[in-house]
């Protein structure tokens, strides 16, 4: 009996730390809003955050100059779909006075390297970003470029909410490419080249024919040609921009029907590639 009592102490001593604790150690403000951000969210906003996809104001001060140069803040121009900035997809994405010169940095590295808080503390500071007043008719790749390559001053643009979104994006919804497809890459940025091949790599080509069927024929058609994207069949294009493709499968092509599959995992996308490798089925 005193051993059972003792037991029982024990155990209610054991409840009352762990209470004591919990209660002395509550989650962070910045914890609790990395839980309650979302990664669809995010990953919409990665490509235009002022969509309206993204829940953005289409009433904002601030639209008509965000739309008129829009390559100057999509967070995709400057650091790629594939997030790997110039040393990726976009090696050869040159500027123009249209759009910005493409970042160095590899986001998708730093993303997983970095704590949520490091990466909203740095989308959130004002040094080195460049203000909405900036007249970006100026730029000029050549001449006038230091400016118009800097990074939006997001504290005038997007809510700290939106921020905690892009960050859940960047620590949870981007893919590391290098599991979807082989790619080479030739020379430096502004000029260098890319060949991708080995799409889908390990992926299985029977399942991801079955999430094609279910998810995407409807629409794009049994040999992916019933809609053309930038000229081009789905199979076309997933061997071509591959880099592309799985944001757009994710997250959805905004402004159109297509909705992101926002829940696929990456096994899944690299099945859905495989099948999308197969130019038999799936044709230029």
């Amino acid at each position: 009996m005193k051993h059972l009592n003792f037991l029982l102490i024990a155990g209610v001593l054991a409840a009352s730390i762990l209470q004591s604790c919990s209660k002395d150690d509550p989650k962070s403000p910045d914890e609790i809003a990395f839980e309650n951000a979302t990664v669809a969210k995010g990953g919409i906003l990665y490509d235009k955050f002022w969509s309206t996809e993204s829940g953005y104001d289409q009433n904002d001060p601030n639209y008509a100059t965000i739309n008129a140069k829009a390559d100057f803040f999509r967070c995709k121009q400057c650091h790629g779909w594939d997030g790997l900035g110039a040393g990726g997809s976009y090696i050869n994405r040159g500027p123009k006075t249209t759009r910005p010169n493409v970042n160095a940095l590899n986001i998708y590295q730093i993303a997983q390297s970095k704590t949520a808080k490091e990466l909203f503390d740095a989308m959130k500071s004002t040094t080195g970003r460049r203000d909405i007043s900036y007249d970006l008719s100026t730029y000029d790749p050549a001449t006038n470029a230091t400016e118009g390559d800097k990074m939006p001053n997001f504290n005038q643009l997007l809510s700290d909410d939106q921020i905690w979104d892009l960050v859940k994006f960047m620590k949870e919804g981007m893919f590391d490419v290098n599991q979807l497809y082989d790619v080479t890459y030739t020379g430096t940025y502004p000029s260098g080249s890319f060949a991708i091949s080995n799409v889908g790599r390990d992926g299985d080509e029977t399942k991801g024919k079955a999430f094609y069927d279910a998810q995407c024929k409807l629409c794009h058609g049994a040999d992916g040609k019933t809609i053309a994207l930038g000229g081009k069949s789905a199979g076309d294009f997933t061997r071509s921009k591959a880099y592309e493709v799985q944001h757009k499968v994710k997250y959805g092509q905004l402004g159109s029907s297509m909705v992101g599959e926002f829940d696929i995992t990456l096994a899944e996308m690299k099945d859905l590639y495989k099948a999308l490798a197969n130019e038999t089925i799936f044709p230029d």
